[in-house]
């Protein structure tokens, strides 16, 4: 059934005339008379009885009255409650996120979002990006936070902060200058993340197009663990690769020591994922343009 006849009806009942109706309808007379004739043939019943007086409703056109006045005030409710809920930001943001950001980024966002939309909850989970991304894929969350991009025509990336690895050592472990070359690193004993692992990832790419990859080191400690990397590079028990933003803490308090690997880009973008073509709620899409504009001069 056609709204329109619906108001059409409502309309010419509400104001005895067809032309009237016309007229506050701002249709032409016939287009209001074809409407209320297609909804008579569709009910298959006669709605108003037609004289040279005017018009009155048949006791069929009474009763459908009221079931057209319901259904048109529910539409109209309907209406006023999606507006109300586009215009509503709160509820609950159910999050997955890579280790760097999910440790040390995702907090000061979350604080930030928090203080301009206080009725908005958060659940954050901590996987490696491969995981993060899967994860948006199936259906099972619609953002997360990456430190590496995988190539899917479905996906979506928006990046919010530039990221550097930087090499860590123990103060025990002594290097000649804060910058080296590859070379210098060759045979050392290294730490390193997970498979799956956009810290991982970036340096594995990075060796490759060098020609190399991590068989140069003489022994290799993996951990899904950050902290435990961090802590057992403090006890001198390897190198490893890390998020600047992760160890700045440690450099300043003298538990590590940094390096930059001069023939090595290890740079990255820190990015928000999301299913370019599955609708997101209100409160998802306003966290994701947050994000988007979201100021870190306060790192």
């Amino acid at each position: 059934m056609d709204f329109k006849y619906l108001s059409c009806f409502v309309m010419v009942a509400q104001q005895g005339s067809f032309s009237k109706a016309a007229d506050l309808l701002c249709l032409s007379q016939p287009a209001v008379s074809s409407n209320i004739h297609k909804l008579e043939a569709e009910l298959e019943i006669i709605l108003f009885n037609r004289t040279n007086k005017g018009i009155k409703m048949t006791p069929g056109g009474i009763l459908f009255y009221r079931y057209a006045m319901e259904i048109l005030n529910m539409c109209e409710r309907t209406e006023q409650a999606i507006k109300e809920h586009k215009n509503s930001i709160a509820g609950f943001l159910d999050l997955y996120s890579s280790t760097i950001p999910g440790q040390y980024l995702l907090p000061r966002i979350l604080k930030q979002f928090a203080k301009r939309y206080p009725d908005v909850q958060f659940s954050i989970r901590h996987k490696d990006s491969r995981e993060v991304v899967d994860h948006v894929l199936s259906g099972n969350i619609n953002i997360g936070f990456v430190g590496a991009k995988y190539d899917c025509s479905l996906l979506e990336y928006i990046d919010f902060y530039h990221d550097r690895l930087v090499m860590i050592a123990s103060p025990e472990k002594k290097f000649c200058q804060p910058k080296l070359d590859f070379n210098s690193l060759k045979g050392e004993a290294f730490i390193l993340r997970e498979e799956g692992s956009g810290t991982r990832l970036l340096v594995e790419n990075a060796l490759k197009k060098k020609g190399l990859d991590w068989s140069i080191f003489k022994n290799k400690t993996i951990s899904d663990s950050m902290e435990t990397i961090v802590k057992m590079v403090e006890l001198n028990m390897g190198l490893s690769f890390i998020s600047e933003v992760a160890v700045d803490r440690h450099v300043k308090m003298g538990l590590l020591q940094k390096y930059d690997i001069s023939d090595l880009d290890l740079t990255r973008c820190f990015s928000l994922v999301y299913c370019k073509n599955r609708c997101l709620s209100p409160t998802e899409e306003r966290f994701k343009e947050f994000v988007s504009t979201w100021n870190n001069n306060h790192i």
